[in-house]
Formats: C-alpha cells, structure tokens, sequence
C-alpha cells in the first residue's frame, strides 16, 4: 500500500469499533494481482458434491475453477495433490463463499502432504477453529493464499501447527498469504468455540495468521478489521512464534482489532527463539490497544517504517519490546501516540523514531521525511469518509430491511375502500397458495413470537398494535390444509377451487397469496396461469379481504419461467392497485446471482430454506428464505393495519 495513503488513513479514522453487515471495501484496499490461465488441466464445479470430488480427482498441477455461488460445506475440505489451484472462476472473491457454518468439523480447509498449493479468489466464512489450516505436521509446503476474504473465523483464519519434535524436514517454507481481507462482525463469544471458556482463555484465543516454526514466509498487503477477543484481549492478527525465520510482514493494514502484529509470545518462556531474522515494515496500524506490534524472545529482526495511530492509548503499547530481544532494530517508525514501551533488558537499537506528535506534526514529518508530493485531495475525501461510509452503509442496509413490503399511497387509498365494507373476522389472515405457504415455517412464528423486536430503525410507524402484540391481533397463523386453501403440490386452478370455502368459513380481513411456483415445473407459465390468478384477487376483493400477492422465488433449473409469471404478478398487482411482497426481489437483494441456492432456498432448488424461522436479522434472513419470506410480509401487514385496518394509528 503507498505509505502517503497510509499516512492519511491512520490520521482520518474515528475511535469507535466498526462493525460490518457486508464484506467491508475501499478503493484503497490494496489492489490484488490477476492470476494467469491456468497450465494443467481444469476440474469445473458448481455444486458442494463435485467440489469434495475434484480433490480426489484433481492431478498434480491442476486448478480447480469454483463457480460462483454459496457452498454449505458439510465437513472439513483437504488438498492433497501437489501445485493444484483452488480458485472462483470469476475471479471475485465475494461471488464464491465456502461457509462452515453447517460443518460438523471445526476446520474448514486443510492442505497436507503437498507443496506449491494455491487458493485465490474466494472466500471462507464461519467456522469455530481454523479456516486455512495448512498442516505443517503433514508435510505441507509453499502454499500461497491470495485475495481471498477471511469471515467470522473463531480461532485462527490461517493456521500451522507447531512440530513438537523440532523436525527440520516439516518446517513449513516459502508460503505466502497476500492481498487477503480478514474481518469478523463482532467480537468472539463463548458460544463460537466451545473450547474457549472462562477456564481456558476467557474467549480470548482469536487471531488472524498464527504460524509456528515458519521459515521464509511473506506476510503482504492484506487487510485485517475487527478481530477481537470476548473481552477485548484476543491474539495478533500476525503471530510469528516457535523459531520462526526469515519472515517478512509488510504493506498490511489493521484496523480496530486487539493485537496487530506479535513477534513472539511471552507466555510460552521454553523457546529461546520465537522470531528470527524477521522483519516487519511499512505496515499501517490503527486503534490496536492490546499491543500494536510485539517482539518478546527474537533474534536478529527488524520493526521498520510502520505507522501507528493511537493517540490516547491507555496501554501505551503502539510498539512493545519485552523479555530478551538479542540485535532487535527499531526504526524509522511514526507513532502518532505514546513512544516505543521497553520492558526489555537487551540492547535495542532505536533510530530514527517519531512519537507523541499531533495529526498535523505527523503529517508535515512524514511529507519531509519522506519527500513525498501532496496527495490530491480527492484520494484525500475517500480516505477519510471511509469510517463514516462504512456507518453509511450499515445504516442505509438496515432501513433496507424495513423497505420490502411498503405500498404506494394510490394501493393505500383503493384497500380502504375494500375494507370499508369488511365485517368478517378482524385480525384473521389467511394463508393462500402451495407448499411454500403450507409450511408451518411461514406465517406461523407471527402467533407466537414478536416481531416487533427486530424494527430497529425508527420507520414513523408504531412497532404494534395500541395495546396489543401482534401474535394477539394476528389469527390464523398456523391454519395449514385445504380447507384453509392452502397445500402441497397446488396450482393456481386448484386454489381457486379451494379460496370459496376459505373466504366464506374464515372471513379474512387480509390474505397472503403465493402461486405459481408448480404452474411453471414445465418450465413455461401456462397460458391460464395470469386470469386464474386475477381471479383469485378478485373473489378476495368481493369478500372485502384485502390480498397481499407475493412474487415466486427462483426454482433451480426455471429461471426464465420465473421471471416471466414474477412479471405477471407485478403487472396483476399495478393493474389492480392491490398490495404485492416482491420476495424474489428481496431474494437476489439478499443473494444476488445464483447466491441464493443453497442458502435462502434449500438445498431441493424449490422450497425456501428452514432454520431459524422467528429470527430476522439480515445475517440469518440471508441463510433462512422462511425467515426472510415472514419478515417481508409482516412489514407489509404492519403498513397495512396502520393505514387501512386501523387509520387512526396513522401517524
């Protein structure tokens, strides 16, 4: 990273902890080398089965190219073939996820008994202990990790073991991880890992890259956010330890996290070495407070040209030398913050050091010092509002939960006129449509939980009903079957065989209608399909029920026939001026692409994925299409009752 960049962002950011609701970005994040074609030969997939295939199949020298898409990985995945690739097609990091969040392992990939492994352009979420474990132990060797985004990893992100015999023969060499993004949303909980507990290490063993009798490693130009322990006392995000040598660490960006970077670890006295030869330089560092960057128990390395920013460290550790640090350099480093901290009785030689200076001193040392030319203040303002972007963006994602669902003033004003003549059953809604509506998993958590705890945005509306919850106003949530009009299987010709008796046994005062997904298993919509569905809105409008019409989801296999009965319904609901939950919008909202498949819709590519089905926050709605497909239609209805069932809730 261009260190006058560098510069400007240690000055620019805020104090407070960032938080994450999508995979953090900026124009600055160092920009990451396009890898070439591949040489060997090329094993394709695109689904999890062929993906734990290819690397039984996969001959030496090959690449494994991972079509975009979520991968719900069932187990730990291992490589064992020299120099194969593991990369996304695409190339975009973001568009393949491998998630361990369903692994019944704790580790999510390994590589052993191989050299010359290299895993680009992808990203790995969710597991409770190691996400790249390279098993130095099994003779794994030059292994290469490039822009790869490292998610919600509970222990280590990439990880090699110690070798407890001192085996020179397994000393993991030459490996490289470079260009990645390491970050996690929150800090570790006990209930990440439950190896970690108050007896072992308080929630507290989380790091970043933690690698043991290294030899040769390149450390470079990645980006490191938010990597804390429960009680803020997690591990470096770079630990360097066990005899460590000849290691470089540099160009690397750290913001809000416990540790940066550790040369060595104090609790472990038995190694009279833990780094040797190893340098770390030119790295940016930013609101660290446990320790910016550590050296206990070198020999021989070098804290050169880093930049930290912490000016009210309590701790005062932007740079901490302690224990024995045998020919240790500390240079040319600018500390906007307390000065270098020396508990160490070895000779360390200083030079060329600047702390305890302000912004501006740091600055104006740092254009002299340097030489560098005045930065334009273009690549000025997007530095600085990076911070504040970033709550920009968390803000505007969380209004975007509120959105789905809200109608336009003209659809309000034609639903009071059908309710004016309603003198059915207040607060019934009635559930119409196939075996997505059929579920128990839809509809039925609004009888029984609050949704309202989960508006966290003030959106001008009342959370609930006045005096009321809404499991106590809302009937009919778990009333599934034929008679209620709804059932496995159906068609749009059956539910309007069915919605007569419904109407006329229920009295509804609002129904939920989806149809279509079965009409269209030809993969055409039949040509019957647009009057049926008109017809069941108007047998609901006649009984003064005001009908909520929901957009399909996608259907693996059909995406044409999707979109054009989704059309259909779009255009049925602006002809009609009748409310519509466009749920296949939100979807690829959620999951753009084919994201979606295996995550917000179950592993069948028909059906809505179960899980957590009461829970709506943006995290789980992502990986349950029950929750998501609950939540749309409860902001719906909650419009709806303040505006039409009850208009003096209006605000």
């Amino acid at each position: 990273m261009n260190r006058r960049l560098i510069m400007f962002l240690g000055i620019c950011l805020v104090l407070t902890r960032l938080s994450f609701a999508a995979s953090p970005n900026a124009n600055w994040f160092p920009k990451p080398p396009l890898l070439g074609k591949p040489a060997g030969e090329v094993v394709r997939v695109s689904n999890v089965e062929e993906l734990f295939q290819a690397a039984n199949i996969v001959k030496a020298g090959g690449t494994i190219f991972i079509a975009d898409g979520h991968y719900m990985m069932p187990r730990y995945f291992e490589i064992a073939t020299d120099n194969v690739s593991l990369r996304s097609e695409s190339g975009d990091r973001d568009k393949v996820i491998l998630d361990g969040a369903k692994s019944r392992h704790g580790e999510l990939i390994g590589i052993s008994n191989c050299m010359g492994v290299t895993i680009a352009d992808l990203t790995i979420q969710n597991i409770k202990w190691n996400g790249f474990k390279i098993n130095s132990d099994r003779c794994a060797q030059s292994v290469t990790i490039h822009n790869c985004v490292i998610h919600n990893i509970w222990q280590r992100g990439v990880k090699s073991p110690v070798i407890r015999d001192g085996n020179e023969r397994l000393r993991p060499r030459d490996c490289r991880v470079q260009y990645c993004l390491f970050y996690n949303d929150r800090p570790k909980q006990f209930s990440d890992d439950e190896t970690d507990t108050l007896k072992t290490f308080n929630g507290n063993y989380i790091g970043g890259i933690d690698v043991k009798n290294t030899v040769d490693w390149k450390i470079t130009d990645n980006v490191f956010i938010g990597i804390h322990g429960r009680t803020g006392e997690g591990r470096g995000c770079i630990y360097i330890s066990e005899n460590g040598r000849d290691c470089v660490i540099e160009r690397n960006i750290f913001l809000d996290c416990d540790i940066a970077i550790a040369l060595g670890n104090p609790s472990l006295e038995y190694s009279k070495h833990h780094a040797v030869n190893c340098i770390a330089r030119n790295n940016f560092i930013s609101q660290c407070p446990e320790t910016g960057i550590l050296a206990c128990f070198t020999d021989d390395c070098q804290i050169t040209s880093n930049t930290i920013h912490d000016p009210q460290s309590s701790l005062q550790r932007l740079i901490w030398v302690q224990n024995t640090n045998d020919r240790l350099q500390v240079k040319n480093n600018l500390l906007i913050g307390p000065a270098v901290k020396v508990t160490s009785e070895s000779k360390i030689e200083q030079q060329g050091n600047i702390a305890n200076v302000t912004l501006a001193e740091a600055l104006a040392r740092n254009k002299k010092r340097l030489g560098q030319r005045e930065i334009p203040s273009s690549l000025i303002a997007k530095v600085i509002s990076f911070p504040s972007d970033l709550q920009k963006e968390k803000s505007e994602k969380q209004k975007a939960l509120l959105s789905p669902g809200l109608q336009s003033a003209e659809v309000l004003e034609a639903m009071r006129k059908v309710h004016e003549g309603f003198a059915g059953q207040r607060g019934y809604v009635s559930q119409f449509g196939d075996s997505i509506t059929y579920s128990m998993a839809f509809w039925s958590p609004i009888g029984w939980d609050s949704p309202d705890q989960y508006l966290t945005q003030e959106d001008g509306l009342p959370k609930t009903p006045k005096s009321l919850r809404w499991r106590d106003y809302v009937k009919g949530t778990k009333d599934k079957g034929p008679k209620f009009a709804n059932y496995s299987g159906w068609r749009v010709g059956q539910l309007n065989k069915a919605i007569d008796v419904a109407l006329s046994s229920n009295k509804p005062e609002v129904a939920i209608i989806m149809i279509g997904t079965n009409d269209i298993s030809s993969g055409k919509v039949p040509a019957t399909y647009r009057n049926g569905l008109k017809q069941v809105i108007e047998k609901c409008l006649a009984s003064h029920c005001i009908p909520i019409l929901n957009t399909i989801p996608p259907r693996r296999g059909k995406d044409q026939a999707v979109s054009d009965a989704n059309k259909i319904i779009r255009e049925v609901t602006k002809e009609m001026k009748i409310p519509l939950v466009d749920f296949h919008a939100e979807i690829l909202r959620l999951r753009p692409g084919n994201t979606w498949d295996g995550t917000i819709m179950s592993q069948d590519g028909v059906h809505p994925s179960g899980g957590k089905t009461n829970v709506y926050t943006e995290e789980n709605m992502k990986n349950c299409g029950y929750a998501l497909r609950n939540w749309v239609n409860f902001l719906a209805l909650r419009q709806i009752y303040v505006h039409v069932l009850d208009p003096e809730e209006k605000p």
